[in-house]
């Protein structure tokens, strides 16, 4: 994944011959290690919903939306960098809960590797030493190793915690891959086609400088990793965390139609 992000940072590798590397990579995690979204746990209250035989294009779907979804936010300084302190943060905190020693140990390795980054990307370091940039090498590995811990720490018998949680943790850029995919699709474009419509965009339009932006998509992603977090501790109804979920996702698709329509109007 390091190897495809670094190429497309030199060479702008399309965005289908991505695709297809991240699901051959999806394929490694399923075929050669054995790892895959078996059971999605009780999302609708009759029961844990398992998948069979489509436990396999499932779960190359769900690597290739990670590490898209992480490397779609990667637009302003800092943004991914925080974003994955976030996530592997609340990793941290799920496998801590679990006693899972291997997997707490691993998430606590990347956030000490993120919060050094940030350190040279947006803190005082870079000043001394330099500035260094994330690229899509960076971002595409984030978003395949939380895809990678998500599918650990959910499945194969020794589950750290229930498959709803995990959509909490990475709440933020999911939400914004999906819903700038979904104002595409309406502008009669390619969903994998690029444009400068992510939420950190329209923060920008409105005349935010990068700094307050990252703090306010920061703190976004805090509380819904928060609720996340306090869902599993609390042990509250999987069915009520996803309807919840599908809820303040449909509001903020909504919303942001008609804020990006705004701030694309602002900006003229």
């Amino acid at each position: 994944m390091v190897l495809i992000g670094g190429l497309d940072d030199f060479y702008d590798v399309s965005a289908k011959v991505r695709l297809v590397a991240q699901l051959l990579i999806g394929s490694i995690m399923v075929q050669g290690a054995g790892y895959a979204l078996y059971d999605m746990g009780n999302l609708f209250g009759f029961g844990n919903l398992y998948l069979g035989i489509l436990a396999l294009p499932v779960t190359l779907l769900a690597v290739a939306t990670a590490i898209n979804a992480f490397n779609m936010t990667d637009g302003i300084d800092g943004l991914v960098g925080v974003l994955g302190v976030i996530t592997f943060s609340s990793l941290w905190v799920l496998f801590y809960w679990s006693n899972n020693v291997n997997l707490f140990t691993i998430s606590a390795i990347f956030v000490a590797a993120l919060t050094a980054f940030l350190l040279f990307n947006v803190g005082g370091l870079r000043r001394i030493f330099g500035k260094i940039f994330m690229g899509d090498a960076g971002s595409m590995m984030i978003g395949l190793s939380v895809i990678w811990l998500l599918v650990l720490g959910t499945q194969n018998g020794e589950v750290s915690f229930r498959p709803v949680t995990a959509l909490w943790i990475i709440a933020i850029p999911l939400m914004d891959m999906f819903a700038v995919m979904h104002r595409r699709v309406k502008k009669g474009k390619s969903p994998l086609s690029a444009d400068r419509d992510h939420l950190h965009h329209i923060f920008m339009r409105f005349g935010f400088s990068s700094n307050s932006a990252l703090l306010f998509i920061g703190s976004l992603s805090i509380a819904m990793a928060g609720f996340g977090l306090a869902g599993e501790y609390y042990e509250i109804h999987e069915g009520l965390m996803m309807l919840v979920f599908v809820v303040i996702f449909i509001v903020y698709d909504y919303s942001f139609i008609h804020i990006w329509k705004l701030s694309r109007w602002f900006r003229k």
